[in-house]
């Protein structure tokens, strides 16, 4: 591989791998390891071809961006309703990530330092976020490896057989969001020349990396927690790591959840904020496009985040 097909790998899974990962296992702890493995299995390989059949129609209208390619295929009012639903969408993403930072970061300046730090690479474009993003990256891949050690350390009797599977029915949801990668599909063509098999690499690899993740946290999940634990987790709203931190022991777990909560919120909103503003670049441009990004993508979900 060569050096910008690497960053584009891992900038798909930085977009894909976010802190939900980590409330997929509560959201499936009663169905069961087969059933939940199943299907994940088939929910990866449904998001992995819409992913292809989406950057092969990239490819051939060579749109720069989502807007462009609804227009050119819906027409304007189809161009409408995705803009609607798309932006809803992502600016409530953006809340959530600087929510989530400000329970990582109390301090203002903390906060007002990162602002200002997305801010600029936002100008700088994809030349300067994709070697941070894969410095970003691997710093959460060390900390999953290090919570997953932590997770080894514990063993209850594993679910292997099929439980409750109407659970399914409230976690499908959780499962298609661990792969979500598609709007940063026209950004990644465009950066790869629109060489469709260099593209079909790209999206193959990258999309590996959630895809291990998710089974990896699920089946250590299942090992070091009971269904009931799990369960208990989904009721409480808390996710698989603060269950195994309440364990006897784990103390420095938390320390690296902490970690891995930022490395994960940080690579997730540095791609929402890319994506969205190349979004909003193929909607607008002109001297408006210099200061537009940054109130509508930096300035207000920052501001709301921090009125809660």
């Amino acid at each position: 591989m060569n050096k910008k097909l690497i960053q584009i790998v891992l900038f798909i899974a930085g977009n894909a791998i976010g802190a939900g990962v980590l409330g997929l296992p509560v959201a499936l702890g009663g169905v069961g390891l087969w059933p939940t493995l199943v299907v994940m299995v088939a929910l990866y390989g449904a998001m992995l071809y819409t992913g292809q059949v989406l950057a092969n129609f990239v490819v051939e209208t060579h749109s720069f961006d989502l807007p462009s390619l609804f227009q050119k295929t819906l027409g304007k009012p189809g161009l409408m309703i995705f803009c609607t639903a798309y932006f809803t969408l992502f600016f409530c993403l953006l809340v959530a990530y600087w929510t989530g930072l400000g329970s990582l970061f109390a301090s203002f300046t903390c906060r007002g330092f990162l602002i200002g730090f997305v801010a600029l690479l936002l100008f700088q474009g994809f030349h300067s976020i994709g070697p941070l993003n894969a410095l970003l990256t691997g710093g959460f891949i060390i900390a999953f490896s290090a919570l997953v050690f932590f997770m080894l350390q514990i063993e209850n009797k594993m679910t292997m057989g099929i439980g409750n599977l109407t659970i399914l029915n409230r976690s499908l949801s959780v499962i298609l969001c661990s792969y979500g990668f598609h709007a940063a599909v026209p950004f990644l063509c465009r950066e790869l020349d629109f060489d469709k098999k260099i593209i079909r690499k790209a999206i193959f690899c990258g999309t590996l990396f959630p895809f291990f993740f998710n089974v990896i946290i699920t089946f250590t999940s299942f090992r070091a927690l009971s269904a009931e634990e799990l369960q208990s987790g989904l009721v409480r709203g808390l996710p698989v790591f603060a269950l195994l931190c309440e364990k006897e022991g784990m103390q420095l777990c938390a320390q690296w959840r902490q970690i891995f909560s930022f490395f994960t919120i940080v690579t997730s909103l540095i791609g929402v904020s890319l994506t969205m503003g190349n979004a909003l670049q193929d909607c607008f441009s002109g001297k408006l496009m210099r200061i537009l990004p940054i109130i509508v993508i930096v300035g207000l979900p920052f501001v709301i985040s921090s009125c809660n």
